[in-house]
């Protein structure tokens, strides 16, 4: 037998292996699915009537296709907005593949025995070449309580709003440095409220259950555009355009939307940017202006960072 024939017969099956692993090959150095979930973050913001807010989160990968997000911080409103401080606790789970994303989410935010809102919610994304179409579920439970002025002073009351919403949103690649994208949500709230009635000679002092829209209101706050997440909304829009540089995004956006229980509109407009100042770091300031039937006009200011590794 030829010695050179014997030879080769190695170097052909390596060569063979390869060219059958080598899609497996490929499929290993493309990035995972949930590539760009390692990150810590934090940000606020504030407006020109004393409304805050500040949130912290970390996000951690599991695997090639999963991640988990816990996260938390503060929210304050004005005292024309109810004078609330809540702390706010947020968590999140999710799973990617090719084109797909599936997340569950959900936040708690609560000021003693005053205030807690509760919102649950989920969404699931299809993505192709940089175009993204997605459907949310959410629910929220929120209670108030507070005093409310009778005809013998004041009385203890609470406020309850829950509901379901559904919504869409989505963004479009126009070109390699232009996407536009937006989100439309309809929600379904019911608010009830409870007062204690004084005690009269004849009969107890009983409890008056219905709809009481204004009493509503003033048990559950004002709205801001700062803490819209607080804002109980019937419908709202948003609609923005992004143009990205070589380390530097800059966004424009409009939203609006209609307080539940005819609490009037709140819109804003807002220019943000995402500047890349750093490997791993990214920082997001921003400016806007927003309106609430409740509060009129204030500006507002944003700024966050993010560090991912």
């Amino acid at each position: 037998m030829d010695t050179t024939a014997r030879s080769s017969r190695p170097a052909t099956a390596l060569a063979l292996l390869a060219l059958g692993l080598a899609p497996a090959l490929a499929r290993a150095d493309d990035p995972a699915p949930n590539d760009g979930m390692r990150f810590v973050s934090v940000g606020g913001q504030a407006d020109s009537q004393h409304n805050q807010q500040v949130l912290s989160a970390l996000s951690l990968p599991v695997g090639r296709h999963a991640w988990v997000q816990a996260g938390g911080g503060q929210s304050r409103d004005s005292q024309a907005a109810g004078g609330r401080k809540p702390g706010i606790v947020t968590g999140a789970v999710g799973v990617a593949g090719k084109s797909a994303q599936w997340t569950v989410s959900a936040a708690h935010r609560a000021d003693g025995g005053k205030y807690r809102q509760t919102d649950v919610g989920s969404s699931l994304d299809w993505k192709h070449d940089g175009n993204v179409l997605g459907v949310d579920v959410t629910h929220r439970d929120s209670r108030a309580s507070g005093t409310v002025a009778s005809g013998s002073g004041t009385v203890p009351a609470q406020a309850r709003v829950s509901g379901n919403g559904v919504g869409l949103h989505g963004t479009l690649s126009a070109t390699e440095r232009v996407s536009v994208y937006g989100a439309v949500a309809r929600n379904h709230y019911k608010t009830t409220t409870t007062t204690t009635t004084p005690s009269a000679p004849s009969a107890p002092g009983g409890l008056l259950g219905g709809l009481d829209p204004v009493l509503g209101r003033t048990l559950l706050g004002g709205t801001s555009v700062v803490n819209r997440d607080e804002a109980a909304l019937d419908h709202s829009a948003l609609a923005g355009v992004t143009y990205r540089f070589d380390k530097v995004a800059v966004s424009g956006e409009y939203t609006t939307g209609q307080v539940a229980d005819n609490g009037g509109a709140m819109r804003s407009v807002a220019l943000k940017a995402a500047i890349d100042v750093a490997p791993g770091w990214r920082v997001a300031p921003g400016i806007g202006r927003g309106t609430t039937a409740q509060a009129g006009h204030a500006n507002f200011a944003s700024l966050a960072a993010t560090y991912g590794w």
